[in-house]
C-alpha cells in the first residue's frame, strides 16, 4: 500500500503540475456540483492498490452501499501508489487509497490531497498485527535494538515500512542509523530471509502469514512502538480542487465508504471472502492474514503520530495538523 515517498519526487512535481494546468474533468464543476442520489446516480471512478485494506471497499460494493447513496464504483488498479496521484489531481480519478504517511509527504511537497475517508487501521495487538518485524527462530536477535548493523529488508526505501523500522529500533533504545536496510519485494524477502541473505524484515500481510510459516519469529510490533492502540494506517483520499466542486458527491461518497468499513469489521468471514476477488492470495493464506481493523473515524491522535513520526525519521520536512490533512465531510 506504499508510495515510494523519494522515487515519487518526480512524480509528485509533475502532478503538482498537473494541478496548476488541469481541471477536474468527468463528473463536471457546476457551483452546485452534482448530488447522487438511487434515482439519479454518478459514476465514480477510484484508483485502488490490490492490497487487503481494501478489501471493505469491494465488500460494500458488493452489499449495495454505494448504490444506495447513489454511486457506480469505477475501480481501477495499479501496482504501485505513485502512479494513483497525477489522476486524483488532474479529476481523472475521484479518490484513490494510500498508507496515510505518502499523504502527508506529498501534502509536504505543496500537492492539494485531502483525506475523505479511514482506510484501515493497525489492530494494537503486540505480535498479531498488519505489519511485523520478523526473523529466523534460530536468530540471535531477540529484540528491535538487536537490529544494529544488521542487514534488514523492506519493501520499499524511504517510506512507511522502513520508518517503522526505524521506530521499532528507537522504542527498543537501539540506533536506527546503524541498521542497514535493502530493498526487496516481500517474496523475494522471505526467501532471502530463509537464507540467510538477510537478518530480518519488516512485513506487510498476507506476507506477514507466508513468513510466519516458514520458521520465522516476530521481534517487533513497530505500530505499537508509535502508539500502544490501534492507528489509521491508510486512507482514501481526493484533491481539494474536486471536494469544493461537488461536496455533497463526496458527503454521498464518504457515507458509503463509512458503511463498508462498519461492514467489514462486524463481518471478518466475509472480508476474508472478498480477497481473491480482486488480489492474488492463495486460500489457506487468506484464512490465516491477520486483517486490518475497520473504522470510519480517524483519530486526531493516529495523525498526530504518523506526522510526528515522520518527521522524526526524515519523511516530512513540515509540520502537517490534522485539519490540514482530513476533510472535515460536511456538504457545506
Amino acid at each position: 500500500m506504499e508510495f515510494p515517498i523519494m522515487r515519487r519526487r518526480t512524480a509528485l512535481a509533475a502532478a503538482a503540475g498537473l494541478a496548476l494546468s488541469l481541471t477536474a474533468c468527468g463528473n463536471g464543476g457546476s457551483s452546485t456540483g452534482l448530488d447522487p442520489s438511487s434515482k439519479t446516480p454518478v459514476t465514480v471512478r477510484a484508483g485502488f492498490i490490490p492490497v487487503i485494506d481494501v478489501a471493505a471497499l469491494y465488500l460494500g460494493q458488493k452489499q449495495g452501499f454505494f448504490a444506495d447513496h447513489g454511486i457506480k464504483l469505477d475501480i481501477k488498479t495499479a501496482q504501485g501508489g505513485a502512479a494513483l496521484v497525477p489522476p486524483v489531481v488532474s479529476g481523472e480519478y475521484q479518490f484513490a487509497f494510500s498508507n496515510i504517511v505518502s499523504v502527508l509527504a506529498a501534502r509536504d511537497k505543496g500537492l492539494p490531497l485531502k483525506v475523505i475517508a479511514s482506510g484501515s487501521n493497525s489492530t494494537g495487538h503486540a505480535g498479531k498485527d498488519v505489519t511485523m518485524i520478523r526473523v529466523p527462530k534460530d536468530s540471535p536477535i531477540r529484540s528491535a535494538a538487536d537490529l544494529a548493523g544488521k542487514k534488514v529488508s523492506v519493501n520499499t526505501l524511504n517510506n512507511l515500512l522502513q520508518m517503522l523500522g526505524e521506530v521499532a529500533v528507537t522504542a527498543d533504545g537501539g540506533d536506527p542509523d546503524k541498521v542497514k536496510f535493502v530493498e526487496l519485494p516481500f517474496p523475494d524477502a522471505v526467501t532471502a530471509l530463509g537464507k540467510g541473505d538477510i537478518d530480518a524484515m519488516v512485513t506487510a500481510e498476507p506476507f506477514d502469514t507466508i513468513a510466519a510459516g516458514a520458521d520465522t519469529r516476530v521481534v517487533a510490533s513497530p505500530y505499537l512502538e508509535m502508539a500502544k492502540t490501534s492507528l489509521t494506517t491508510s486512507v482514501y483520499f481526493t484533491s481539494e480542487d474536486q471536494l469544493k466542486k461537488n461536496p455533497k458527491l463526496f458527503t454521498a461518497l464518504k457515507a458509503a465508504i463509512d458503511e463498508s468499513l462498519a461492514y467489514a469489521e462486524a463481518h471478518p468471514r466475509e472480508t476474508r471472502a472478498q480477497l481473491a476477488s480482486f488480489m492474488k492470495i492463495e486460500p489457506g493464506v487468506a484464512q490465516k492474514v491477520t486483517l486490518p481493523t475497520f473504522s470510519p473515524t480517524i483519530p486526531q491522535s493516529s495523525v498526530e503520530a504518523f506526522v510526528k513520526a515522520a518527521r522524526s525519521h526524515g519523511l516530512l520536512d513540515g509540520d502537517i495538523s490534522y485539519d490540514d490533512l482530513v476533510w472535515s465531510g460536511t456538504a457545506g
